[in-house]
């Protein structure tokens, strides 16, 4: 088997395995908490991280951001890089600070973006 069937085996099995510990996690809080407002308010107020997750460490930035620090390895060295990395590492700490201060913040605000249906249950958009 070649390396690149070995990749593609070893990501594909790795997907496949996520795929179905995330089904079972959806069975068990199935059989745990059932359909009551509480699951639904559990999984409005799990997809707002999820969207930011997805948007910055699986999207465009990570896309964009591993090439550019390549370049700079081989431009500036490995020494520079570590400096660099380690910048860019408490920045973007600060920058999450700053986010999940205002997650918490705006977070009935978000709610209404990502529920609009809460707005008319009061008892469902706090709890979410």
């Amino acid at each position: 088997m070649s390396s690149l069937s070995r990749a593609f085996a070893k990501v594909g099995g790795n997907t496949l395995l996520s795929r179905l510990l995330g089904f079972a996690r959806d069975l068990v809080i199935a059989r745990v908490f059932g359909a009551t407002a509480a699951t639904d308010a559990f999984f409005i107020a799990f997809r707002i991280p999820n969207l930011l997750r997805r948007l910055f460490a699986e999207g465009a930035f990570a896309l964009v951001l591993v090439p550019w620090l390549e370049g700079e390895r081989r431009a500036q060295g490995a020494a520079r890089l570590r400096d660099l990395f380690d910048r860019l590492s408490g920045t973007l700490a600060v920058l999450l600070a700053l986010l999940t201060l205002l997650g918490v913040l705006g977070a009935p605000l978000l709610v209404l973006a990502f529920a609009p249906g809460f707005a008319h249950q009061p008892d469902q958009h706090a709890l979410t």
